[in-house]
């Protein structure tokens, strides 16, 4: 007994349920099993749904890519046609990679201090341009809910703010922010999802922390995401 539903804000601040499950098409995913993919891998494949017919095949291995901290703590990823700069919010040992490559590449970050909290991000080679060729920020949104509900083990999806197009006038880059939350049988999550796509690169930020320590570290959470740049 899935259901999907979507946190809507009314004027006057109260916060209202609907039942979405009919507004979704049931073809813009499949399935997947637990553990059968991870969270980055799943969301961005979900995203990638949108394209999935011109992505180009991975040849082999990825190029290495470059990894550089400076003084002020800024993560600078640097690869063959990609790039960007995250700043963690937490102190953390040196990002890891999946030994197996299911992305061009991958790179998460791990709280040493709170379990469940960590941010991942991937990088995906598109035959798109923009993030406008994928569709709305609505319908980006409404895929990666859909397909988050049909998650095995998970019961509940809640869009908890209205997905949101932001620009960054400096690089010309136009990203999508989804905020959900997922409840399932191994408990509630919270998920804040940044994507774009630049030089026919998608690239995905996936922040990740359990419901019950949201509230406390929500300003901390976005603040991290927004710092978060394509190059």
């Amino acid at each position: 007994n899935r259901r999907v539903l979507l946190l809507v804000k009314q004027e006057d601040d109260v916060t209202v349920a609907k039942n979405t499950t009919n507004m979704f098409h049931t073809n813009a995913t499949t399935a997947t099993k637990e553990g059968a993919i991870s969270r980055r891998d799943f969301v961005a494949s979900c995203v990638g749904t949108l394209v999935a017919t011109t992505a180009p095949p991975l040849l082999g291995l990825p190029r290495k890519a470059h990894a550089a901290a400076a003084d002020d703590e800024v993560f600078t990823r640097q690869g063959k046609d990609f790039g960007y700069t995250f700043r963690p919010p937490f102190n953390t040992n040196e990002p890891t990679n999946k030994p197996l490559k299911t992305h061009l590449d991958e790179v998460t970050f791990i709280s040493s201090d709170l379990k469940g909290y960590q941010f991942g991000i991937t990088v995906d080679p598109v035959r798109i341009n923009t993030l406008r060729d994928f569709g709305t920020p609505e319908e980006v949104a409404a895929k990666v809910v859909l397909a988050e509900v049909n998650r095995d083990g998970v019961f509940d999806v809640l869009l908890v703010k209205d997905p949101v197009a932001a620009e960054n006038i400096n690089t010309n880059s136009l990203y999508y922010i989804l905020d959900y939350l997922s409840k399932g049988k191994r408990g509630n999550k919270h998920f804040v999802c940044k994507i774009s796509i630049s030089n026919q690169k998608l690239y995905v930020l996936t922040a990740q922390i359990k419901e019950e320590d949201y509230e406390t570290k929500k300003d901390e959470l976005m603040e991290a995401v927004n710092t978060w740049s394509v190059i």
